[in-house]
């Protein structure tokens, strides 16, 4: 079915009908900074909420909190969300301060109980300060606007720039729109990608259906990334519907359009977190194909997109075809090894598991000189495929992380 949806330019995730948002200075930190930490996401009315959070059993506080809000209340109206500090490993009384400041920012908004969500960014098992929180409420309120790039910059940690995006969707009976905002640049694998990501749309539907929804597009977009192999304590991708356009989602093909434009802007937001990967300079697609299952294709790009040897050999765009080969057969799937063929883009590069030919090294290497390239590895045992997107891992990945608190 071809896509029936435009993006908005400079759309955002207060681009659909209803939706505000703010961000401020609280200095979360505490290192007297000016840099926005803390922002909030509004409706003019009641959403329909739906959600993924990271499969890692250490969860941070607002993670424990919000998955057990969504099951106790089938309706909201926003989310406060901070970065700098990520209230993980932050016990009990972590939970005790995501719950009053939800309370505090649900009494300001004369709000009703239960009403708000909490996500959270930053560095693990420091407590959250949460009189900041608490002291900055009236000037975050009164920063609320129907724009995005106060909230956009508050929820950013060591991204180097704003991800956004709004797609307009038409339909028969009128268009609803579909925005999103995401941070993330580093501590990013599958599983939830640490990343947080808010999703909002002004088209009309059920929790049920919006959560299938929401959970086939993170499986084809936020849980296809990965920056360095690090799985998060607060992944979380959050849609807000508010049902303000007038347009439900009702039918098939509707259920069909929505996904379609759900799923775009969810690969859009995770393509701009891998590209904006801590130090990264490539953007590379894995793609393993004819292999015997689904999971040992997805099993095998993600052992060559994590692989320190592949991503490095990205860095400095030397087609080792050969570290490629050797991480196929690490990931211990079912493979003929003298039968493998590998593609840089179009560039028949590897037949039958052996270089083609010397002389078009220098093609390949042109490839991998570009800041966004394909490998696809054939591995000729069955029918099965899957795709990773992944970055190259740099010095300035490391200099991000070695000082990553101080």
């Amino acid at each position: 079915m071809k896509n029936q949806f435009n993006e908005i330019k400079n759309g955002g995730v207060c681009t659909p009908i209803g939706f505000s948002s703010a961000g401020i200075s609280a200095d979360i930190k505490g290192k007297n900074s000016t840099k926005k930490d803390l922002g909030i996401l509004l409706s003019e009315s009641p959403c329909t909420v739906a959600a993924t959070f990271t499969e890692n059993r250490v969860k941070a506080a607002p993670v424990i909190v919000c998955k057990d809000l969504l099951t106790k209340n089938d309706e909201f109206r926003g989310i406060i969300v901070n970065s700098g500090n990520a209230n993980a490993c932050t016990g009990k009384q972590g939970i005790e301060n995501t719950l009053n400041i939800i309370k505090h920012y649900e009494n300001k908004l004369k709000l009703p109980p239960n009403s708000l969500l909490m996500a959270s960014t930053g560095v693990i098992g420091n407590q959250l300060p949460a009189n900041k929180f608490i002291d900055k409420s009236n000037e975050l309120i009164e920063n609320i606007e129907d724009y995005h790039d106060g909230f956009n910059e508050a929820i950013m940690t060591t991204d180097s720039y704003s991800k956004s995006i709004a797609v307009l969707v038409e339909t028969e009976n009128g268009a609803y729109v579909i925005g999103g905002a995401a941070k993330g640049a580093g501590m990013i694998s599958p599983s939830m990608a640490t990343m947080l990501a808010f999703i909002t749309t002004d088209a009309l539907i059920d929790k049920n259906t919006l959560s299938k929804a929401l959970s086939n597009a993170v499986g084809n977009s936020f849980n296809k990334i990965t920056v360095d192999g690090d799985m998060s304590t607060n992944d979380s991708v959050y849609i807000f519907a508010n049902g303000l356009s007038g347009i439900a989602i009702n039918s098939a093909d509707d259920l069909k359009k929505f996904e379609a434009a759900l799923t775009f802007v969810c690969l859009t937001l995770a393509k701009m977190i891998v590209k904006d990967g801590e130090g990264a300079t490539k953007l590379v697609e894995i793609e393993i194909k004819n292999a015997k299952t689904e999971e040992d294709a997805k099993k095998c790009a993600f052992k060559i997109a994590n692989s320190p040897l592949v991503k490095t050999m990205f860095f400095g765009a030397d087609p080792n075809w050969g570290r490629l080969l050797a991480s196929v057969g690490a990931s211990l799937i079912e493979i003929d090894p003298d039968n493998i063929d590998i593609y840089f883009n179009k560039l028949h590069y590897v037949s039958k598991s052996t270089i083609i030919d010397v002389n078009i090294e220098n093609k390949a290497h042109e490839i991998m000189k570009n800041n966004e390239y394909k490998i696809t590895i054939d591995l000729n045992v069955g029918k099965k495929s899957f795709s990773v997107y992944t970055c190259d891992l740099t010095y300035e990945y490391v200099k991000i992380n070695t000082d990553y608190r101080t």
